[in-house]
């Protein structure tokens, strides 16, 4: 049976002519071609605003309310019990779709909602799935539209380039508060380092690198491949010989996973730099030139060469 898919009670015949980067854009573009009665888009609720997807299967048996969330936000409980309590035919299941991770997700969301069970997945397993279906699919415009799709979601996810080779160079202080652990420490003896998510005026990186360099004692000491990367929003910036020593509330951190040490074959002096200034600086860059703040000028005209913001 094919679906009727409707728009603000509107018929919908095609997906990606709607698409952009809002969440609703997002509702529109996972809508695909479904085994089911009929799919909702932006469907109003008296009370509860609008759901994002609604599908309905087996002649109403089976009611899946889709909330779909760019980033890392996720919706209020309060939100979630009107569309359990408000959605008509009552759901069989709520699902949550956002990019954090599922570990991320863990203990942020209810199991149920007024009998109705919670369920969450990431845009990162959805991009999988529909890889999946890619990969298996037989039919030429199907394969086509799900790479189209896949390739769209992969946009909209926050991912490491691994194609850059830009080093994001940051300065290690001395001790955290007073917890006798140094950024040295971190990034020496723990192969971690963490910082906050850019986004605001601290200039942090809004993506994670591919690289980091770490200066201290007025000069370069390594650059290292970051291996892997989380998210952390508790109190300690995911860096467990933290927990209980400070508390940092209101800041969600990137946590990296540092690879092997690369060293400069010569001194690598800070130059121009502020104290604490962040930098990025092409990787040949920095470990050939005599300073880092050399390094970032020619950096910047590189960029600006090659028509990049610098």
């Amino acid at each position: 049976m094919s679906a009727e898919l409707t728009l603000y009670g509107r018929p919908v015949d095609t997906v990606f002519d709607l698409l952009g980067d809002r969440e609703n854009d997002i509702t529109y573009s996972v809508q695909g071609e479904l085994a089911a009665d009929s799919v909702r888009l932006q469907e109003g609720i008296s009370g509860a605003g609008f759901t994002d997807i609604e599908i309905l299967a087996g002649k109403g048996s089976v009611h899946v309310v889709i909330e779909a969330k760019r980033g890392y936000d996720l919706p209020q409980p309060a939100q979630l019990q009107k569309y359990a309590t408000r959605t008509q035919p009552p759901p069989t299941v709520l699902v949550v779709c956002a990019e954090a991770s599922a570990d991320f997700v863990t203990g942020k969301l209810p199991d149920s909602v007024s009998g109705v069970p919670v369920l969450y997945r990431s845009w990162r397993e959805i991009e999988a799935l529909v890889s999946l279906a890619a990969s298996n699919s037989r039919r030429h415009a199907e394969k086509r539209l799900l790479r189209d799709l896949s390739r769209y979601l992969k946009g909209l996810m926050t991912m490491q380039d691994v194609s850059s080779n830009l080093v994001y160079v940051v300065s290690l202080g001395r001790e955290i508060e007073d917890t006798g652990i140094s950024f040295r420490d971190v990034v020496v003896d723990h192969d971690t380092y963490f910082c906050p998510i850019g986004g605001g005026s601290g200039g942090w990186p809004k993506e994670p690198p591919n690289y980091l360099g770490f200066r201290f004692d007025g000069q370069l000491q390594q650059v290292r491949h970051v291996e892997a990367y989380r998210i952390a929003d508790d109190n300690y910036a995911g860096f467990e010989p933290l927990k209980g020593k400070v508390d940092w509330p209101d800041e969600r951190h990137w946590v990296f996973d540092l690879g092997p040490v690369m060293k400069p074959m010569h001194e690598v002096r800070t130059g121009k730099l502020f104290r604490a200034q962040r930098v990025w600086v092409a990787l040949d860059l920095l470990l050939t030139s005599e300073t880092i703040s050399e390094a970032r000028d020619k950096t910047r005209v590189r960029l600006e060469n090659a028509g990049e913001p610098a």
